[in-house]
């Protein structure tokens, strides 16, 4: 037998099981055998460790437009337990018919009551496969994920997918929540020195069975709107991580102060005290004009942080009777707002210092030029010296008045 037979006999052997081998890898990832999870929910499970949610469009692809078919109408959910997220999601699977794909997953939700118990092992997992994204965002919701994701329902937007896409939007312009991502708390997770923050998810008035309601930005969080709409789910306030585990959340106000710290917002609105008229309130909209400025001085084993923060503001509630052109008038107002920003930005970070022990404004990056080498960096134990520092806070605060009025 020649060479040459034998080479060529070994050529299609070899071609039969490349066509063969790639053949069924097509088919069973071809558009067809795929359902897009649009988000994932996880849960504490009653008969296994978790509880899986995913939620999917019927339709099996993206259209030829770019973008996902997802109308309400098409959004299904499903759900099972397991004892990890891939047994559950491949328990999913087998009940679909089809293969549950998370390249285009926006938003994993994580229960309160799972977060409490650390979720380490799942976003260690989630970072370790390949399909999800690490700008993926990450929530943790006061009611179950399953009843989270259950109550999005596209509102204003036409798809569901796009009213994942507003978190980025809503953190820049409004201060209540951070567009936080799973990349995100998986780096400060593996940090020394970074803290994990994740948005704070509820049901708004429309999806709760509760009647309370609160309308205080400054007690504000998610799960105690007064907000009612198609849409029953809404974000308000950041979850705090002590490690992998939840120890507290803040409110729309000290959502804002954590904000204006960390230079992520662009503008926001507060409500303070009338300096003309105690007994009414006036509303500012709030614009930093320069990035914060912190330092750390470390005295008898004490953080001493300091930070200051330069923020114009526009007038937008205005009485009669208020020469809002007079200097002195604004220069009042100036003061005013000041007073009540370094108030609750003070008080912010006590709450998080003292009572959460976490440094999620990253001070400890500025406090690592005291240290020569990293073992007298573990020695010092930041994150218990953290819970003495003392905070001075300077806000410069220019008022004007409304951009179309002036005088009433």
């Amino acid at each position: 037998m020649s060479k040459n037979f034998v080479k060529i006999i070994v050529f299609f052997i070899l071609l039969i099981i490349f066509i063969n081998a790639f053949s069924e890898s097509y088919v069973s990832h071809s558009l067809t055998n795929l359902a897009y999870v649009l988000a994932l929910g996880i849960d504490v499970g009653e008969k296994a460790k978790l509880k899986i949610s995913a939620q999917f469009s019927k339709a099996t692809a993206f259209d030829s437009g770019g973008g996902s078919s997802d109308s309400s109408g098409q959004i299904v959910m499903v759900s099972g337990e397991a004892d990890s997220i891939f047994s559950g999601i491949n328990l999913l699977n087998s009940y679909i018919g089809k293969e549950l794909n998370l390249a285009h997953c926006n938003v994993v939700v994580f229960s309160e009551e799972l977060a409490k118990n650390g979720i380490g092992t799942q976003i260690y997992s989630l970072i370790n496969n390949e399909e999800v994204r690490p700008s993926t965002n990450i929530v943790v919701s006061k009611c179950s994920a399953y009843d989270y994701l259950d109550n999005v329902k596209p509102n204003i937007e036409k798809l569901t997918v796009q009213y994942f896409d507003t978190f980025s939007i809503t953190s820049r312009l409004t201060g209540y929540i951070s567009n936080l991502t799973i990349g995100e708390f998986y780096n400060n997770l593996s940090s020394e020195i970074k803290a994990c923050t994740a948005i704070l998810g509820g049901l708004n008035a429309t999806a709760r069975t509760e009647s309370d309601v609160i309308t205080n930005p400054e007690d504000l969080t998610a799960g105690s709107s007064s907000v009612e709409g198609n849409r029953g789910s809404e974000n308000i306030g950041l979850a705090v991580f002590n490690g992998d585990k939840l120890c507290g959340e803040l409110t729309a106000t000290e959502a804002i102060s954590h904000l204006l710290i960390k230079n992520k917002v662009d503008s926001c609105i507060i409500s303070i005290d009338n300096p003309f008229n105690n007994s009414n309130k006036v509303e500012l909209q709030l614009y930093p004009t320069k990035k914060s400025k912190i330092s750390v001085d470390i005295n008898n084993n004490i953080p001493h942080i300091y930070i200051e923060l330069k923020i114009d503001a526009d007038i937008l509630t205005l009485d009669e009777n208020i020469d809002y052109e007079q200097e002195n008038v604004l220069e009042t107002f100036s003061n005013a707002t000041k007073q009540y920003l370094e108030k609750e930005i003070y008080d912010y970070l006590n709450k998080v210092s003292k009572e959460y022990s976490t440094d999620i404004d990253n001070f400890g990056n500025k406090a690592l030029a005291y240290f020569a080498t990293s073992s007298e960096w573990k020695d010092f134990d930041w994150s218990e010296k953290f819970k003495n520092a003392e905070f001075d806070v300077n806000v410069d605060v220019t008022v004007i008045s409304s951009l179309l009025i002036t005088k009433t």
